[in-house]
Order: C-alpha cells, then structure tokens, then sequence
C-alpha cells in the first residue's frame, strides 16, 4: 500500500472530486494503452500491455488433453496470474501471493464463460481437446492491475493461432484416437466476443477508472465489471470493505457499460496496429 501523508491525501481527494487527478486525467479517463504482441515466441499467442507504469503480460499456451467427465463436448481453460515481486515492494513473500490468487479469481470471474467458447477446443468429444492455459505476469504496478491483464489476455488471444489437429482414425470405447497435429495450418481466435474489464474506484462520494496506486489507497470500495461489445455483463467483482447501495452498483454499471464502448474500440485499434506491426518485423 503507498503511504500517503494527511496532505497529499487530501490533494488527491479533491482533485477527483473536482474532476481533476494528479495526472491530469478526468475521472472517466483511461491513460495512455500501449499494445504489443508476439512478445513470447514460444508461446501459442502473447501480448504486452502497459497502461502508465503498469506493465502487464499475457500468454496463451495450448496442450492436448482430455475434456473432464462432466463436460465432454467443452476444452479447458485456465487462467493464473504471477505478481514479479521487483513489480512493488508489497509484492514481496506472502503479500505476491495473495495478490497473484485475487487476480487469477477474479479474471476467471470476469472472462470465463463469456467470449471464450470452451467448445471450440474440442477435436473428439469426450475423448480429445486442447487445454489453454492463459498465464498473466505483472511487471510493473502503478494500479488498475486488473484492467491491464484482461486487455492483456484479450490481446494474446487476437494473437493466438492454435495448430489445426486432424483424427488421424476412429477409436472405440476408452480408446484414445491417433491425431496428427499440422505445422502448416492454424485456427484463430474470434475475440471481438471478449469482454474488457471496467473497475470503477470509489474514493469519497466519487468514482474514478484507471486508478493509480496512489489513488487506490484511498479507495473505500471498487467494482470490476467485464463488459463485452453488445454491451452485456459478462461478471462482476467487488473488493473493498465499504459496502454499496444497490442504487450506487446500478449507476456505476451504467457509467462502465458507458466507459466500456471507448475502452474496446481503442483496445481493437491498438491490437491492430501492434499485430500489423509484428507482421511487417
């Protein structure tokens, strides 16, 4: 947590609540997204974004594997978040950890089950699929970790072409079928599906996007809603002890659906630009 003294919180409490942050920004201001991808030639798809000094990484790496009992005709997706412990020094023995937890949770919360179609991993129901596994890394923290991963994720999934499996043959029963995996063909994500994640911070009787570190310590509670292009809710997360009127959550849902609109078109110019980017190096 950054410690504040008594004037540099009142500063940054009323600058917000004058519509004026300490950068600059407006309360319902992203800063600056850098996009790039193709940042881990070993994985099946990958991307970088920073958003101010957050610095966040995403890669998607695919493995064959089998669907689970309960879910024959779906793949399996996981998602799991490390927090560098260079990245803050809260981030350091235990403190890391616990962090890394909260996100990964959240993230499957906000993104799972909506935009990624686990069906679409499948090659043999019941008998063969891939596994994704969808691994965020923090390198840097100056707040709104969340946001960064999700568009990170959404990013490395744009850039993610998964190897086209042919069955090889047939099997019966618990038999496993023969596959052959091409070198040549690749199957694509369709991410326009996948939502981006808004959390809104309220500090006073105001909330604000994209906080800084500076400006989370100040938080008294935070709503992180995943939204997707036809504007749905596709999750919601709450962290902060303070609770919320039922009013307050449905005007802050409406101010994210809102922000949400922005937030994708400028996320899909800069993956654009970044994958036209990666084609011409």
């Amino acid at each position: 947590m950054v410690g504040l003294s008594v004037g540099e919180k009142h500063f940054i409490q009323g600058g917000i609540a004058q519509d004026l942050r300490s950068d600059g920004r407006k309360r319902l201001t992203y800063r600056p997204i850098y996009v790039e991808t193709g940042v881990i030639p070993q994985a099946h798809g990958s991307a970088r974004i920073r958003l101010g000094a957050t610095d966040v990484i995403a890669s998607v790496k695919a493995e064959l594997g089998k669907p689970s009992a309960l879910q024959p005709d779906k793949g399996k997706i996981a998602i799991y978040v490390d927090c560098s412990p260079t990245a803050a020094p809260m981030f350091e023995g235990r403190g890391g950890e616990e962090l890394s937890t909260e996100l990964s949770v959240a993230l499957q919360r906000c993104l799972l089950g909506s935009g990624i179609d686990p069906s679409s991993l499948v090659i043999v129901e019941g008998k063969v699929c891939w596994d994704l596994y969808i691994d965020g890394l923090v390198i840097s923290s100056d707040g709104n970790l969340l946001d960064a991963l999700g568009a990170a994720i959404k990013a490395a999934l744009s850039n993610t072409g998964i190897p086209k499996v042919n069955v090889a043959s047939e099997t019966s029963g618990d038999e496993q079928p023969e596959v052959n995996i091409s070198d040549e063909e690749f199957l694509q994500f369709d991410t326009s599906g996948i939502p981006v994640i808004v959390t809104l911070t309220k500090v006073g009787r105001h909330y604000i996007v994209d906080a800084t570190s500076e400006e989370e310590s100040q938080i008294s509670s935070a709503i992180s809603i995943s939204i997707n292009r036809k504007g749905h809710i596709c999750g919601l997360t709450k962290r902060g002890g303070a609770g919320l009127d039922p009013s307050i959550i449905l005007d802050m849902i409406s101010v994210a659906k809102h922000v949400s609109e922005q937030l994708i078109n400028k996320l899909d110019s800069e993956i654009a630009a970044a994958e036209a980017n990666e084609e011409e190096s």
